[in-house]
């Protein structure tokens, strides 16, 4: 779209020169002929002073229907790199080596025990599912994290939407001029696929900054800046008449959703400082916690899906010596998150989805690592109609492979869609023509839910 807008500037001196005089940009006036990158600079960066084009969503397409849960909004929160669960989340008798360093603990659920770095969170067990018998075959970060985040098998022909876009796409609208997908901790907008660029998600790099930029620079005033859009909708309209497609389209309406959120009211719930104190140090004053509390306030304002990030799992050596550390960062961003949507009636209505790309080997390694294991790991849901204090699925006596009701991605992908509302069955096709549905076909584990 951009290649094709800058060819047009380039055509029309007439516009060139308008562009011109409103922007007062001197090296414009020296220069005889803009180059496409220059434009498409100047038009994102110097007319809107964004960062980001936004992809605000429009309503869903059609109606939801199908599934059975109750949930309104969905926050995801992945351990990134792999998380060792013999060392959280799936406690081993038999696994001494593991156990001697994690020191199982009691938690507010009966006959669920998680490693003592999790101390906190271990409170909210009787809210949780805890799913042991996580499975797959991609042993590859990139590979099984791309698995996890879309439910299907990375392809070079195709790039299938994350979970947030098809909320984004077919979910209830109710966050205002917010969109209902938004990656904190991201720097892109990704996760749409092959669906449209709007119903991707709307990147927030830096969870206590908000959306950056999102004001007119003191040089700009309403009247430049009303000017300045103006042409951009006139450019848009003139090339509409001739070569508009659906990817130019999309970015015309991604450009207008930015200008809209720039005036809109709803940018308050980016900002962490109308939190008190004492709640951002419950949540813990790091990118993660801020990031918690962020997803709260989002949540809280009619959001339909946000993921957070925890990084820092990838433990191939050494993986007791910082451990404890990032973990009481999760351990205390977590169970604030969770003590606040239940205090404030909001976990009912919201999905909490726990989730790794894989596990960790149930052994030691030669450099007191653990290496990557997809044959037996765990994910957890939480609110949004999911009955707590339950395992489901169970690893073998170390912890290394799923040996009761496997679960694959492709279920809990179809799991967390049938906890939204959403038609799991409902097939979306590719622009080849390739059909595709919420998780590949998966199976939903409707015995969580009740």
């Amino acid at each position: 779209a951009n290649e094709l807008i800058g060819s047009l500037i380039s055509a029309s001196a007439d516009l060139r020169n308008r562009i011109v005089k409103a922007m007062n940009l001197d090296f414009l006036k020296k220069s005889d002929e803009l180059t496409r990158r220059h434009v498409v600079k100047i038009l994102a960066a110097k007319c809107l002073a964004l960062n980001f084009v936004s992809t605000a969503s429009a309503a869903p397409a059609r109606p939801m229907a199908g599934g059975g849960g109750k949930a309104k909004s969905l926050i995801i929160i992945s351990f990134r790199g792999g998380i060792s669960q013999v060392d959280t989340f799936d406690i081993k008798e038999a696994n001494k080596e593991a156990n001697s360093n994690s020191e199982p603990i009691k938690t507010s659920a009966d006959g669920i025990r998680i490693g003592k770095y999790f101390g906190r969170m271990g409170e909210h067990m009787d809210r949780v599912a805890l799913i042991h018998s996580m499975q797959h075959s991609q042993g590859v970060h990139y590979d099984a994290s791309y698995l996890m985040s879309t439910g299907y098998l990375r392809r070079g022909t195709v790039v299938h939407p994350e979970l947030g876009a098809w909320i984004s796409k077919y979910g209830e609208r109710r966050s205002g001029d917010i969109p209902p997908f938004i990656k904190l901790g991201a720097k892109s907008g990704l996760g749409a696929g092959f669906f449209p660029g709007k119903y991707g998600a709307l990147p927030i790099p830096d969870p206590s900054e908000g959306i950056t930029n999102a004001k007119l620079p003191g040089s700009v005033n309403d009247a430049r800046f009303r000017n300045r859009f103006s042409l951009t909708e006139e450019l848009n309209q003139e090339f509409g008449t001739t070569l508009s497609t659906n990817l130019t389209d999309n970015y015309h309406e991604a450009y207008a959703n930015a200008v809209k959120l720039m005036g809109s009211k709803d940018l308050e719930v980016f900002d962490l400082n109308k939190e008190s104190e004492k709640t951002k140090e419950a949540y813990g004053q790091n990118s993660f916690g801020y990031g918690c509390l962020l997803a709260r306030r989002l949540v809280e304002h009619g959001v339909g899906c946000v993921t957070i990030e925890n990084d820092g799992w990838d433990d191939h050596a050494n993986i007791y010596d910082e451990f404890a550390q990032r973990a009481d960062v999760a351990d205390q961003g977590i169970s604030a998150l969770m003590s606040d949507l239940r205090s404030r009636g909001l976990l009912d209505s919201t999905l909490v989805a726990f989730t790794t790309e894989f596990g960790r080997d149930a052994k030691l390694g030669s450099s007191n690592g653990r290496g990557h294991n997809p044959r037996g790991y765990t994910c957890m849901l939480a609110g949004g109609g999911i009955r707590g204090g339950q395992k489901y699925g169970a690893t073998d006596d170390l912890g290394q492979t799923a040996v009761e009701k496997i679960v694959s991605p492709e279920d809990f992908h179809a799991t967390i869609g049938y906890a939204m509302g959403l038609d799991i069955d409902l097939v979306e096709k590719s622009p080849e023509g390739r059909p595709f549905t919420i998780g590949d076909k998966g199976q939903p584990l409707t015995t969580l839910f009740g």
